[in-house]
């Protein structure tokens, strides 16, 4: 779920990456097949590559599986159509999959992964308790191999891979060997009351710059410009995260996030971005008692009638009637994601059902299910939004991957970041400290990871 990544798993048991010889005979058996990544040795190196889409006769070639899975329980709605599927197409296959929460996935999964019965198709999390830590202890096969027997890499939504790519020590993303794929991806942006703004003689806006010509004519009118639930302390930083990337190259973000050397967070835009978080706080744009209300229950504050306008994310649409609320990017394209990549199992011993599950996951049809279940796909080809507030959603999307400021989550960057970003947000907001304060804080503590590593 969005960028609250509440991180903490203990360390990783490791044992040794082997795939067994039933495993290498069903693979052997796809067309073309050598080693992954041999002459780098990542994990999963014994795994013969995959050249072509996995075919129904190869999967069958298996015999009799159970293809093992963990997943966010929030997969539910999607897998109920997605399994029925796939268990008519693979008939040898049953799909035993194991949901659970959140919070309970990331802190156990990277155990389960390197146990010595680790489910085969697993959802992990961006960064570097889960994601990272699968990388670095090899738990996790390449897909490098199954992006390119797709067409995953030169296709839509391809750019939304980067935060899956590592290099091979697991301590810097978004370059480097694919290790995982997410089909869900997010868009943040500015939910708007469409009565409100009638009642007021407002237009939608359509970027940052109409937004702050709106707010002091709402304030005025006594109406609270921004809704705003910041006791989690994710909330706010979502709003710096939209400023600060009309501010600066979402490059330069995007590589400060991934943990790229050289990069930090003490920069011009950062430092205006987090300057108007605090004037905006000061002109009471947020309201009162912000930070003793949670963003679940502002939103459902919104819901109801309260407050002009609701800076949020995709997931929150769900919790709105589209009649009464209408959705846009801040941005030339929006700032947005992807969320939880799947990751194959180096040890897996059905990899040509997992790369096949994982493809069906990676479909038009499957992205429209996306859709209709309240998220948004990353395969947009021939997806259609069923109501106004879908549609204006899935177009920020697109136009959030066409301009490539799907840049991530500053929390990605280190386990403690979302508390050290968000108190510090918190101080800046509340005239109890400054920009450069918090620049300085949020860079040590991106260095204190670094270093960790």
């Amino acid at each position: 779920m969005r960028s609250v990544r509440r991180q903490g798993a203990g360390p990783p048991r490791f044992v040794p990456v082997t795939a067994t010889a039933a495993a290498l005979a069903a693979l052997l058996a796809c067309a073309g097949c050598s080693p992954p990544g041999a002459d780098k040795g990542p994990a999963g190196a014994n795994q013969p590559a995959v050249t072509d889409p996995v075919t129904p006769e190869q999967v069958a070639g298996l015999g009799e599986v159970t293809l093992r899975m963990w997943a966010d329980q929030a997969e539910k709605p999607l897998m109920k159509s997605v399994v029925p599927a796939f268990e008519k197409r693979y008939p040898n296959v049953k799909v035993d999959i194991t949901y659970k929460s959140f919070d309970d996935l990331v802190a156990t999964v990277v155990n389960a992964a390197s146990g010595t019965n680790p489910p085969d198709l697993f959802e992990g999390n961006i960064g570097y308790a889960v994601d990272g830590a699968l990388v670095k202890a090899k738990l996790v096969r390449p897909l490098d191999d199954v992006a390119a027997a797709y067409g995953w890499i030169t296709g839509t939504g391809a750019s939304t891979l980067a935060p899956a790519r590592w290099n091979g020590s697991g301590t810097a993303f978004g370059n480097g060997n694919l290790y995982g794929m997410s089909p869900i991806s997010e868009v943040q942006g500015i939910y708007y009351n469409k009565a409100q703004l009638k009642e007021l003689g407002l237009r939608p806006p359509r970027s940052l710059a109409d937004l702050e010509k709106d707010l002091p004519f709402v304030k005025k009118a006594g109406k609270q410009p921004i809704m705003l639930g910041n006791s989690d302390q994710y909330a706010a930083t979502h709003i710096f995260s939209d400023l600060a990337v009309t501010e600066q190259s979402p490059a330069s973000i995007r590589d400060w996030i991934g943990g790229k050397a050289g990069t930090t967070f003490v920069t011009p835009g950062n430092a205006k971005a987090a300057d108007t978080m605090a004037d905006w706080a000061k002109k009471g744009y947020f309201g009162s008692g912000y930070d003793g209300l949670s963003n679940e229950d502002a939103i459902s504050r919104f819901a109801k009638g309260a407050g002009v306008f609701f800076v949020g994310g995709s997931w929150n649409g769900a919790t709105l009637a589209p009649e009464k609320f209408g959705f846009g990017a801040l941005t030339t394209g929006g700032a947005g994601a992807t969320a939880s990549p799947w990751h194959i199992s180096a040890s897996s011993k059905v990899t040509p059902a997992a790369v096949a599950f994982l493809a069906a996951l990676h479909t038009p049809q499957t992205g429209q299910k996306i859709l209709d279940t309240g998220r948004l796909p990353v395969v947009t080809d021939g997806v259609k939004g069923g109501n106004s507030l879908q549609s204006q959603t899935l177009d920020a999307l697109k136009h959030t991957i066409a301009a490539g400021t799907q840049v991530g989550y500053y929390d990605w960057t280190a386990t403690d970041m979302l508390n050290v970003m968000g108190g510090k947000l918190q101080e800046v907001m509340a005239g109890r400290t400054d920009s450069a304060e918090f620049l300085k804080a949020v860079q040590a503590s991106w260095r204190k990871a670094r270093q960790a590593q």
